[in-house]
Formats: C-alpha cells, sequence, structure tokens
C-alpha cells in the first residue's frame, strides 16, 4: 500500500472504473491523516516558516494567477508575476510586478519562495515545470497553491478548494457513481474527484473530452431537429452555434437566455445575422431573453464582465460593472414547453432548476446542467432532478483539461 501521494498516483488506472475507486479510497485516507498530502514538501517547510510573509512568484499572466492574486490579499507577499514574452511591455500585472525568467531566477536565488504555475497550457505549463525542477525552486500548481494558503471557502466560490467535501460525502459519491448509467460516466466522476481531492489535473485528463463535444457531442444523446432548446447562460452565442450545428439548423425555438448587457449585444447580433443568412426553411424562431433565472421573480445584482465570467452576487458591489438584473423563474417565462434545457450559470443552476420544476416534472426535456462551480453540484443537482422526475438516466462528462466544464446530462 503507497504511503505517500507520489505512490497513489503511481498506481495503474488501467482505464478500469474499479481501479480508479480504489485509488480515491486511498487518497481519501490520505487527506484524511493530512490534507496536505499531495503538496510540495518543500513549498510546504516555506510556508510553515513564513506564514503570510511567504514570498510567492506566479508563473505566467493568466486568470489562474489572477485568480490567486484577489484570493491570497493578506495571505501571501505576492512579489512578482513571470511572462518573459510581456516583460517590457507590461509594467504590472494586477498590481504585481512583470519580470523575466532570468530575474525570477536570481529572485529565487537570493530569498526563500514559492513559485505558482499558473498556466492553463501544456507548452507553458511545461516550460516553468522544468525551469523549477532543474533550479529546485519550490512550485504548487494553482489548485495547490489554493489549498495551501486559502483556508476555508474562497471569496469566489467558482474556485473553492473541494476536498473538505469530497472526503467529507464520499459515501455519497459512491452511491452517485452507481447511479450513473454508463462506465465512462463512473469513470468519469471518479477522475474528477481525484482531480479536485488531490489537487493534480493529470486526474482529470484520464477521462477529459474536448471542449468541443460539450453539452450536444457527449455521446449520451444527440438533439432531436424539432427541439424547443432554453439555452440558460447563452454567454456570446457559442452554446447555440453549436446546437444549430448539431441540428443542421432545424429546430422549433431557441431562449437564450442572457442577463449580461455587454453579451446581450453579441447575441443580438448573432440573431440578426442568423436571420438575414443562414436561417433555413426549416428553422424555428430565436429569442433573447435579457434576464437571469432562478428559484423567485425579482432583482439581483450581477456583473456584467462579459464573455462567460458574468455571475449573480448575493449582494451588491461598488464595481462599476455590478448593475441590477431581473431574476425570473424559467417555468414563468417560457413560452412554451422546451424540450431541452442547458445551464451554465456560474453556481446558480440549483436555484434555476428549482425554477424550472414545472417544466422538468411534467416535459421531462433532455437537461445538460454544468456541475462545477460549487463542491456540492454534482451530488445537489442530481438529488434534486431526481425528486422531480425518477425516470432519467443520468450521464456525466468533462469537457476541458482542467477544472472547468464538468456536465451532469439528465435524458
Amino acid at each position: 500500500m503507497p504511503t505517500s501521494y507520489a505512490g497513489i498516483k503511481r498506481l495503474e488506472v488501467a482505464g478500469s472504473y474499479e481501479n480508479l475507486v480504489a485509488i480515491f479510497q486511498l487518497a481519501v485516507a490520505a487527506y484524511q491523516q493530512d490534507p496536505r498530502f499531495c503538496l510540495s514538501p518543500e513549498a510546504c517547510h516555506v510556508y510553515d516558516a513564513s506564514g503570510s510573509d511567504t514570498k510567492v512568484v506566479l508563473l505566467g499572466t493568466t486568470q489562474f494567477s489572477q485568480l490567486f492574486i484577489n484570493e491570497a490579499a493578506g495571505k501571501a507577499q505576492i512579489v512578482a508575476v513571470v511572462d518573459d514574452f510581456k516583460v517590457g511591455k507590461m509594467e504590472s500585472f494586477h498590481g504585481v510586478p512583470v519580470i523575466s525568467s532570468d530575474a525570477f531566477l536570481k529572485l529565487a536565488h537570493d530569498t526563500p519562495l514559492i513559485s505558482i504555475n499558473g498556466c492553463r497550457y501544456d507548452y507553458s505549463r511545461r516550460y516553468f515545470k522544468s525551469l523549477t525542477l532543474r533550479n529546485a525552486i519550490p512550485m504548487l500548481n494553482f489548485e495547490q497553491a489554493l489549498r495551501l494558503f486559502v483556508s476555508g471557502p474562497a471569496s469566489d466560490h467558482r474556485i473553492d478548494d473541494w476536498g473538505g467535501y469530497i472526503v467529507a460525502h464520499a459515501e455519497e459519491f459512491f452511491a452517485l457513481g452507481k447511479r450513473l448509467d454508463d462506465d465512462y460516466s463512473r469513470f468519469t466522476l471518479f477522475s474528477v474527484l481525484l482531480g479536485h481531492l488531490t489537487c493534480d489535473p493529470e486526474w482529470i485528463l484520464n477521462a477529459a473530452k474536448p471542449y468541443l463535444t460539450l453539452y450536444f457531442r457527449s455521446g449520451l444523446w444527440l438533439p432531436g431537429q424539432n427541439e424547443r432548446f432554453a439555452d440558460c447562460g447563452a454567454s456570446i452565442a457559442e452554446s447555440a452555434k453549436a446546437f444549430l450545428d448539431a441540428t443542421d439548423g432545424r429546430f422549433q425555438k431557441i431562449w437564450m437566455i442572457e442577463p449580461d448587457e455587454v453579451n446581450q449585444a453579441t447575441i443580438r447580433s448573432f440573431i440578426q445575422g442568423y436571420s438575414d443568412a443562414l436561417a433555413l426553411p426549416q428553422s424555428g424562431v430565436i429569442e433573447l431573453l435579457g434576464c437571469a433565472v432562478s428559484n423567485e421573480d425579482g432583482q439581483m445584482p450581477f456583473l456584467h464582465e462579459g464573455g462567460h465570467g458574468g455571475h449573480l452576487l448575493a449582494s451588491a458591489t461598488d464595481q462599476a460593472i455590478c448593475r441590477n438584473v431581473q431574476v425570473r423563474r424559467l417555468d414563468a417565462i417560457l413560452d412554451d414547453s422546451p424540450t431541452l434545457i442547458k445551464m451554465d450559470i456560474e453556481g446558480a443552476e440549483l436555484q434555476a432548476l428549482q425554477g424550472a420544476c414545472g417544466h422538468i416534472s411534467q416535459g421531462r426535456p433532455k437537461l445538460a446542467i454544468s456541475a462545477y462551480h460549487r463542491a456540492s453540484d454534482l451530488l445537489e443537482i442530481t438529488r434534486y432532478v431526481e425528486s422531480l422526475r425518477a425516470d432519467y438516466k443520468i450521464g456525466l462528462r468533462h469537457h476541458t483539461e482542467e477544472r472547468w466544464d464538468t456536465c451532469l446530462y439528465f435524458y
């Protein structure tokens, strides 16, 4: 039996759901003994010696680096961000100086520090991994950095460390694995759980499918050519375009539901262009509904960021992009019953499903529901949908090489 994370990581997965469950059990036991079991001992030594005065250098001017800057206020001393392509062109990144790799090596030689690899893509990630290994500089990935520096929930729930929740609910995850309707879904579940539990996205690579397979190319079902599609979190029209491709442009209705004012302009342009140039004789109607969806009607503050990041807030902030939006129940705003509902709404999925309980219980639409914004999503979303309809088949797919885009499919 392995006594370290290195030993657990090298166990043979062999494409087997059963083997993966056994590895998951070992990781749960290791976490219970020490939540930092999967972190670099050298990094832990530096942190234990300095605490919140620990000097940190971020590797890459990336979204993950930005998120860590937001979360680490008062918990670390972030002294630099390394980006050889932007040094000299960008003085600072979210208030942190941008330096070269050479300057980073000199700094690490003179000062005990921890480096954090925030890169999302393999080439850059491998470059920094090799650089730090060759020079014996302690390095953590983004997930590991959150576990070491951010105790308790993150200020942004979408990047919480799931480890404690997974361990506390391990038996429920075992039950979910048995409830899923195909072996690949079960393999995906425990690959994703191991990725979160060990802070190691290499586990997720075991099961990850390309992003372009999200929603309509999961291998579980295909949309028909007479669908009424409720696109909750329509964003920049990616999902609608993929739906049109999957159905050859044949459908009854698409409701594009999107509260972000920046994205609404993009969607209007998409709808106009489709109406002018792309519509087929068999095509139906595309409608923009400029609101958020939840379990009650009203208003809530919303961050109008554009792209994929805008989301509802529990309370207003002083940010210029924070403005109230209308919040509606899906049951109240659709002029027909949907046959297909997709949701990617930054952690508000459970409440939005509650607001669609009439459509789900009466019409049994196919559902493609994002389940990666909160540690509890996989369990609570499945539990709620089953409370409405016990006759769904349930599948699970993961559609990127990192923590984003785990999707539950009910069909």
